[in-house]
């Protein structure tokens, strides 16, 4: 089923980013001298490698089955990367806090689907002219499963206003049930948090 709302979401910030990395080899082309070669090279490839993967997270946004497992720590700091502009564009910060847990293999498109629309979800979630950030926290549970936390905090200063975290909780089961991975979903009064098995097949999807 075509997640065309997460892909709406998340476009601004695909744009953004791909604008940027055209002239970053733009950039680096024009400007190279002979012994800079070898940067100039590098610094391409670390461009296109960025595009490749934003461009892997925006497939499965529109949609379209992967079939492939993700590394968790990369698809996060992807998704992150592409909700900052549009989280930016309603007042609301966007970060990812503390070291992600790396080499965790997760199905990509049910941890990428799931992921995305609990940050949508609590960025739209946040009142108008209200201030504040989204923030999200991934640690290695120890059972075989990745605990995704995302939360909100209020910018200071900010009234305490209550978000409807239960409407976010419905929202995000109706989108596991489309689903195919293993994933859990619970919400407090900080926000929610979301638990995906580690894939049990070996990795192919570069993220």
């Amino acid at each position: 089923m075509p997640a065309s709302d997460l892909a709406a979401f998340f476009l601004p910030g695909l744009v953004h980013q791909f604008g940027n990395l055209l002239l970053t080899v733009q950039g680096h082309v024009l400007h190279v001298e002979p012994d800079g070669i070898p940067r100039m090279r590098d610094a391409v490839l670390g461009a296109v490698q960025r595009g490749s993967a934003s461009l892997h997270v925006a497939r499965v946004l529109l949609g379209e089955r992967i079939g492939a497992p993700g590394d968790a720590a990369d698809l996060t700091e992807n998704l992150i990367e592409l909700g900052r502009i549009p989280a930016r564009e309603r007042g609301v910060g966007l970060e990812v806090r503390g070291a992600l847990p790396g080499g965790f293999w997760v199905d990509a498109e049910t941890f990428v689907t799931v992921g995305a629309d609990a940050i949508r979800r609590l960025v739209l979630s946040v009142p108008p002219g209200s201030s504040g950030v989204v923030v999200v926290t991934a640690s290695d549970a120890g059972d075989g499963r990745l605990t995704l936390r995302v939360t909100f905090e209020p910018g200071a200063g900010s009234l305490p206003f209550p978000l409807a975290f239960g409407d976010v909780r419905d929202g995000l089961q109706a989108r596991l049930r489309t689903a195919d991975g293993d994933a859990r979903i619970t919400t407090d009064e900080h926000g929610v948090g979301l638990s995906f098995a580690m894939a049990s097949v070996s990795p192919a999807f570069e993220a």
